[in-house]
């Protein structure tokens, strides 16, 4: 599946847990295929998460996006409004949301060689 938002696009994951909703944003060209796995490997963390969660009568929206993909506000309500859009539930309760930009400063790797 893919998000779109004007001239940008990228893949989704989606994983649902009972009326809850998580999506990954990345870009499928990136990700290893199995004989990569075999030796060096660098995971691609993608480019964010963002979750919706129902909590009794209401539900929270959160998560945290790569600021040098989605560096609009624009381009981070059309994400929210695309998770959203996979739930009719979202439409009944009050959905706050908190969504970081964040900037990737660092990483730490297990790589199996070392």
């Amino acid at each position: 599946m893919k998000f779109e938002y004007e001239s940008f696009s990228c893949d989704v994951d989606i994983f649902y847990r009972e009326h809850d909703i998580l999506v990954r944003f990345y870009d499928s060209s990136r990700e290893q295929n199995e004989d990569e796995t075999v030796n060096l490997v660098i995971v691609d963390p993608g480019y964010g998460y963002l979750l919706m969660k129902f909590k009794g009568d209401g539900g929270l929206l959160s998560g945290y996006l790569d600021e040098t993909v989605f560096s609009s506000d624009e381009l981070v309500y059309a994400a929210i409004e695309f998770l959203e859009s996979l739930s009719p539930l979202s439409e009944e309760v009050y959905l706050p949301h908190h969504v970081d930009r964040v900037k990737l400063t660092s990483y730490v790797e297990y790589n199996g060689e070392y």
